[in-house]
């Protein structure tokens, strides 16, 4: 992968957290990366200690079916098992916004003391500690520690073929009116009328918009 930079991984874990407020089509981005290089990608909630009962299943709830997922705080412990066991044998990447506690998510599973950051309290952002990409050993596998970042560029993709990356949509594609239905505005959707009647997650849905549009402009720009 480009961004964060690393090769011969065999699992993205993809970290966010209640603050700084999580940047889903980042995520979504992330997710798309993992697809076209075929590296499995994981979801890490971090800091659910700051969170009520409830949220961590409502932010996890539209990836929680197709990945592998992970309630988690680096603080209390709470949660780490089943992400230690997700990781035993494995080389892993941890990515995701600054201040989302990467670091701290190492520390807490393989008895480290790598540098951690907070948020700026001015502008609510996180502040980079990590500033080289390095792996450590772990207990049971290994982790990659990267720096964070706000913005992220796509693969390289034309957008209306964003659709075969979203494995929940196909069930649905010989449905639609059109056999090159891209799910935004054609008529007579499957996609679209699952999302109305509660079948598909509405919320990632408007990820997969957002980024579909985004594609779409960056394409013709570009072509």
């Amino acid at each position: 992968m480009i961004r964060p930079y690393v090769a011969n991984i065999d699992a993205l874990l993809i970290v966010v957290a209640p603050v700084p407020k999580p940047d889903w089509v980042c995520v979504e981005k992330l997710i798309l990366n993992c697809h076209h290089q075929n590296i499995t990608p994981a979801i890490v909630l971090n800091k659910i200690d700051r969170t009520t009962e409830a949220e961590p299943r409502a932010m996890l709830a539209p990836y929680e079916e197709e990945f592998s997922t992970f309630a988690v705080s680096a603080e209390t412990g709470e949660g780490l098992e089943p992400l230690r066991d997700y990781i035993r044998g494995k080389l892993v990447c941890f990515a995701g916004q600054s201040a989302v506690g990467k670091s701290s998510l190492i520390n807490a599973l393989g008895k480290k003391t790598l540098e951690v950051g907070d948020l700026s309290k001015r502008i609510q952002r996180g502040k980079n500690t990590t500033r080289h990409v390095e792996i450590y050993d772990l207990s049971d596998g290994r982790a990659v520690d990267t720096c964070g970042f706000s913005v992220m560029d796509s693969v390289d993709i034309k957008y209306d073929e964003l659709v075969y990356y979203y494995d929940e949509f196909l069930a649905y594609q010989s449905k639609c009116k059109y056999t090159n239905c891209t799910h935004t505005k054609e008529p007579n959707c499957a996609v679209k009328q699952a999302v109305a009647d509660g079948l598909l997650n509405a919320r990632r849905y408007e990820r997969y918009v957002k980024l579909f549009d985004a594609l779409k402009e960056t394409w013709l720009k570009k072509y």
